[in-house]
């Protein structure tokens, strides 16, 4: 399977997170110093990592949290108002020529500040972004729960009408976003987090666009998660709502049955997969489950983004008119 290592895994529940260890800990009675020790790299230059302890802008890091291809999380103190967010550092420079780096800040920068007036109740929040000391940067809503990644696998699957609750919920905090001009490109089970005790959804990793024209772009790397992108977003095509729409369709399918609808153990095989091979039907899988949810599925998955539902709103209404018909007790 190919790697889709990410980091939108901040989330509080999670035990051991990368990066925390010497340096991360208070000295009794008192707060943690700044670090004394300049980090091993100039800021803004391939490779640069802050560390637990160190104050960036007006935030103090607390640990790191998560570690991807484009960007470091850390836990940090807000020490304007003493809020907790969750901070992402995006590592620009690594992927982007000297003479387009400018361009490529800027552009992401307009797309993060759409992403912050995106205010749903099941979209996470993104209270700042910048550019600080040559580092782009998001500070984003601290959020407890654990991603539904945790729940994508056999043996820890959700109950299926539970799934297609909060897929609904997903669909319409999509369509609200799709209808302010803000695209996701990155849905998946990791960037979705469930707060069992009050059984809330939220979407998270808003705010950060697909950059074409990038070195990684340019030398046919593929960004982000290839197992739930669209046909389209693969082949660099324009990407759309419905773009939007088929990743939440590969989500939905292996949340409900713990696989992948598209897999290959090279990223050339998975991009033949996706682009002109059928997807394994649903109830070859889970025939427990009702032929509506089927039709949800394969609607969603369709290869011609002219077949997919309309819009999120359009997906949600259907996954909540099939969520009366499973049973609750059903595991």
């Amino acid at each position: 399977m190919p790697d889709e290592s990410g980091c939108g895994r901040w989330l509080r529940n999670r035990s051991g997170p990368p990066g925390q260890g010497a340096g991360s800990a208070a000295p009794a009675g008192g707060r943690p110093p700044v670090a004394a020790t300049p980090a091993e790299k100039p800021r803004g230059t391939p490779g640069f990592a802050l560390r637990p302890g160190q104050v960036f802008h007006h935030y103090r890091l607390q640990q790191q949290l998560g570690r991807g291809a484009t960007a470091t999380v850390y836990k940090a103190i807000d020490e304007n108002n003493g809020s907790v967010v969750a901070l992402k550092m995006l590592t620009l420079a690594d992927d982007w020529p000297d003479d387009l780096l400018e361009d490529a800040k800027m552009r992401l920068l307009r797309e993060a500040d759409a992403a912050g007036g995106l205010a749903h109740p099941d979209i996470v929040e993104v209270r700042e972004s910048g550019e600080h000391d040559g580092l782009v940067y998001l500070a984003m809503e601290y959020v407890e729960g654990v991603n539904l990644g945790m729940h994508a696998f056999e043996g820890k699957l959700l109950p299926p009408r539970m799934v297609t609750e909060m897929c609904a919920r997903v669909a319409d905090a999509l369509y609200f976003a799709h209808q302010r001009g803000v695209i996701h490109r990155d849905i998946k089970p990791a960037n979705i987090v469930f707060d069992q005790r009050n059984r809330r959804v939220r979407v998270m990793d808003f705010g950060v666009a697909r950059l074409d024209n990038s070195r990684a772009t340019r030398t046919g790397v593929i960004l982000g998660s290839p197992s739930y992108m669209a046909p389209e977003q693969l082949d660099a095509r324009p990407v759309t709502a419905q773009s939007d729409l088929f990743s939440l369709g590969v989500t939905l399918f292996q949340l409900l049955t713990g696989m992948l609808p598209f897999r290959s153990d090279s990223i050339p095989g998975l991009m033949q997969k996706i682009s002109a091979e059928a997807h394994p039907p649903l109830r070859a899988v889970r025939p427990d489950l009702p032929e509506s949810m089927s039709v949800i599925i394969d609607r969603a998955l369709e290869k011609d983004p002219e077949l997919r539902y309309r819009n999120g709103a359009e997906m949600a209404q259907s996954l909540r008119d099939c969520s009366r018909t499973i049973d609750p007790a059903l595991r």
